[in-house]
């Protein structure tokens, strides 16, 4: 199983208020595009997944973290929805059923080891039918990003950096989950990082919990994307810079949309 956060005080704070963004769209149409049912791995609370639901659209989903599909599969009934949700980390999935589409967002690198990260886009492989599509995102920094800055020995960071800024919100039941991260290793050699995320709750201005937990990210360039895929058995790999459609640009922070295919 992947090494999460994703559970207490952090579930709740995904279920809370990470509802929204472009990607949601995005991937409706790409289901549209690729054809039903889809699998969405790595669906957490069901940001993606349960907007497309309430569209008609028949989707599935995966999750490393219980909590998180517990919490998902509430918001599903809350609506009078319903679909099939597993618990299972990408390089754990074993499924019985093939997937036309398979889509991932914000997931690949994440919590895993990188002999993990190929096994998982095995699975996904052996899931998805003759001719079908994985559709997933990969963060590549920019010129404006100060992730590059990390890799030289002059700007090598001082670990534990300092925690960020609190981005303090109020909870619908009227308690305030206040959320901070910071950078607790980072090794350029091996390409990860370790992050570590620390959420409080205070109910009328006392602290009643306070959760923390660590998260490795590991880091991948275009090319070993490309590969990577090549050796999982995917035949078609294409890759577009961010939400747009247009073709990747260097010295531009996006997120790196991957489309591959299974078909000859």
């Amino acid at each position: 199983m992947a090494s999460t956060w994703h559970y207490g005080l952090v579930a709740r704070w995904w279920a809370e208020f990470n509802l929204d963004g472009p990607e949601i769209e995005y991937f409706k149409h790409v289901i549209e595009r690729s054809g039903e049912p889809a699998l969405d791995v790595g669906c957490g609370t069901g940001r993606i997944l349960v907007p497309c639901i309430e569209a008609g659209m028949e989707v599935h989903g995966s999750d490393a973290s219980e909590e998180m599909i517990r919490l998902c599969r509430a918001r599903l009934s809350s609506r009078s929805l319903d679909t099939d949700l597993t618990v299972a980390s990408t390089h754990e999935l074993e499924l019985y059923q093939s997937y036309p589409t398979v889509i991932s967002c914000g997931v690949f690198g994440v919590g895993t080891t990188r002999e993990e990260d190929l096994e998982g886009l095995r699975r996904i492989r052996k899931h998805l039918t003759p001719g079908g599509s994985l559709i997933f995102d990969v963060y590549l920094p920019g010129e404006n990003s100060k992730d590059w800055l990390t890799w030289s020995k002059g700007r090598r960071p001082t670990l534990p950096s300092r925690w960020s800024k609190p981005d303090t919100r109020k909870a619908s039941d009227g308690d305030e989950l206040v959320l901070q991260t910071r950078t607790i290793a980072f090794d350029p050699m091996e390409q990860y990082s370790v992050r570590e995320i620390r959420i409080k709750q205070y109910s009328d201005q006392e602290l009643v919990s306070c959760h923390q937990y660590r998260l490795r990210l590991n880091a991948y360039f275009k090319n070993e994307i490309q590969l990577m895929l090549k050796t999982a058995g995917f035949g078609r790999v294409k890759m577009l810079g961010g939400l747009g459609g247009s073709e990747p640009t260097a010295y531009k922070d996006y997120y790196l949309m991957v489309f591959a295919n299974i078909g000859t």
